[in-house]
């Protein structure tokens, strides 16, 4: 099972317990790029073939403010010597597909049917007209391909990234109704100003691939101590309280430090204060921290539920610890 792959399931089972236990934090964890494992940092940018949608500004933008650890990332060249890689591309695709329907609406100022009372008509409308709405259905698509040449300009990454954005738009004013007549002065679709926002998101994934990057993941926070513990008192559990409220306020550093004291108090005998003390050492980035005190939390947990959630903490650090170690390598 590829390093990719571990991640996203772990996200995915992250997700899914945050959603279950409600209250979470907020952690970021350091990933590598897609690349090969060689530093690729001094860059050419070549222009991109069909480039009306300024595609390759857009990652050119990207590129030179990608900064991890106060470090940047790339340095894009002006001459082929001394580079690491050379960045090429082609739009493939800018386009805005449109076609027409109706929506039915309620016409309020047309009545239909009126109540009647003893045989007269009442003001009272019991039944609107209904009219038909000229509507425009429209897509935007962006198709760029990316390729990236070794300095001998051998291609070492190949990806075809493809964005989509849909509009629908109704036209309430009588004077559109016609289709005809709306086109022939000329509805302005925007076409160029939505597919260049297409090309700056395809911008943002092609930096996730080639740049080393930081992802972000809500990790369920443990709120309550289980009441069948006999080392859990009224002012332990009132402690542990307040200590929850700390981390759901990102005050990591105080309530580490009340989760040390306590979990010494409690002489390593609560799955749930180690829990969320390794936590704390996860958001600091301090990983080989926070995997000791999953670790501690596992072997003493009897809770089925938690101790999955525990579990997932443990492959996520390792996962973790190792998509770290290589993203370092690939920085300057």
């Amino acid at each position: 099972m590829n390093n990719l792959y571990k991640i996203s399931l772990l996200v995915l089972v992250s997700f899914f317990l945050s959603a279950c236990t409600g209250k979470h934090l907020t952690v970021k964890s350091l990933q590598p790029s897609i690349l090969p494992d060689k530093k690729i940092n001094n860059i050419i940018l070549e222009d991109f073939l069909n480039d009306d949608i300024n595609q390759v500004n857009q990652l050119e933008e990207k590129l030179v403010n990608m900064v991890v650890d106060g470090k940047r990332v790339f340095n894009l060249q002006n001459s082929y010597e001394n580079i690491d890689a050379i960045i090429t591309g082609e739009v493939l695709n800018s386009s805005l597909y449109y076609d027409f329907y109706y929506d039915l609406d309620i016409d309020y100022s047309r009545c239909r049917e009126y109540r009647y009372r003893d045989g007269k008509r009442t003001k009272r409308c019991i039944e609107y007209r209904e009219r038909r709405i000229p509507c425009e259905r429209r897509t935007y698509n962006v198709q760029t391909k990316v390729q990236i040449l070794n300095k001998q300009e051998d291609i070492i990454f190949s990806k075809i990234y493809t964005k989509t954005k849909n509009i629908k738009q109704c036209f309430r004013d009588r004077y559109y109704y016609n289709p005809v007549i709306y086109n022939h002065f000329g509805l302005d679709r925007k076409e160029t100003y939505y597919n260049s926002q297409l090309a700056r998101s395809i911008a943002n994934d092609i930096i996730k691939d080639i740049s080393p990057h930081y992802v972000y993941q809500n990790i369920p926070i443990i709120e309550e101590l289980e009441g069948d513990n006999v080392l859990y008192t009224e002012n332990i559990k009132n402690e542990f309280k307040i200590i929850v409220s700390l981390l759901e306020n990102r005050n990591i550093d105080v309530a580490q430090k009340r989760l040390i004291k306590l979990n010494m108090n409690l002489k390593n005998q609560s799955y749930e204060v180690l829990y969320n003390l390794a936590l704390t050492y996860e958001a600091k980035d301090e990983l080989l921290n926070a995997k000791i005190y999953y670790q501690k939390a596992q072997e003493i947990c009897n809770n089925s539920d938690y101790l999955k959630l525990i579990d997932s903490s443990i492959n996520r650090m390792q996962a973790h610890l190792e998509s770290k170690i290589r993203a370092k390598s690939q920085l300057p």
